[in-house]
């Protein structure tokens, strides 16, 4: 006898019923008993979509990290000014996390936790994105004038605390022209070449006048 058919819908309610509970607590102290009685569906029913806590731990992670990587990329257009594509993506990156603030604080909290089988897939679009920006930066600005990957990570740094410190009567599209302008304006500040200085103008010694 076949089993029942999967359901993306009840798939996806799990999803994101797990990652509000797991951005609640450590992980050792989530049960799969609480995520189900939540849902109201068997344990029985959880467990045919995922067959262990940590696969479902695990799911939840990479599933945020897909719709966040798929809304970047609808962003990163080459054709664009940059101060208009870093605006797109960052607009983009805190939105996607402001309507999913469990998924942002659980990212947060484990992301470096994740054995590194588990991290590759992600940080293979991490680096994507990375080099992508990065070579946006580095077409207007110049590789001479800019590390890009280091000024793409002081954007995500940026971003990030703008997620984790966010005042909730704020608004994603004003958070991400702060963030745009002081980027932009602090790398073209920061990463000027460097110019030679001008050579002192030598010393003048004042010879006091002798007596006569």
């Amino acid at each position: 006898m076949r089993g029942r058919k999967k359901s993306e819908d009840t798939r996806a309610a799990i999803l994101r019923c797990a990652a509000e509970v797991f951005s609640q607590r450590p992980y050792h102290e989530v049960l799969t008993d609480e995520i189900s009685t939540r849902l109201h569906i068997g344990k029985g029913t959880l467990y045919r979509y995922f067959a262990s806590k940590e696969d479902l731990y695990f799911a939840t992670l990479v599933d945020g990290l897909t719709g966040m990587q798929e809304a970047i990329d609808a962003v990163l257009t080459p054709r664009q000014p940059l101060a208009r594509t870093i605006e797109a993506l960052t607009g983009t990156i805190i939105g996607y996390f402001w309507q999913r603030r469990d998924f942002f604080v659980l990212l947060h909290r484990h992301e470096t936790k994740l054995d590194p089988s588990e991290r590759v897939e992600w940080q293979q679009q991490r680096e994507a994105v990375v080099a992508r920006v990065g070579d946006r930066i580095a077409a207007e600005l110049g590789r001479m004038r800019v590390d890009p990957r280091l000024a793409v990570e002081m954007l995500f740094g940026m971003i990030r605390a703008v997620c984790l410190y966010r005042d909730d009567t704020a608004r994603p599209a004003d958070l991400a022209r702060v963030v745009t302008r002081t980027f932009l304006g602090g790398v073209r500040a920061g990463f000027q070449p460097r110019t030679a200085r001008p050579a002192p103008a030598p010393s003048r010694t004042r010879v006091a006048a002798g007596k006569r």
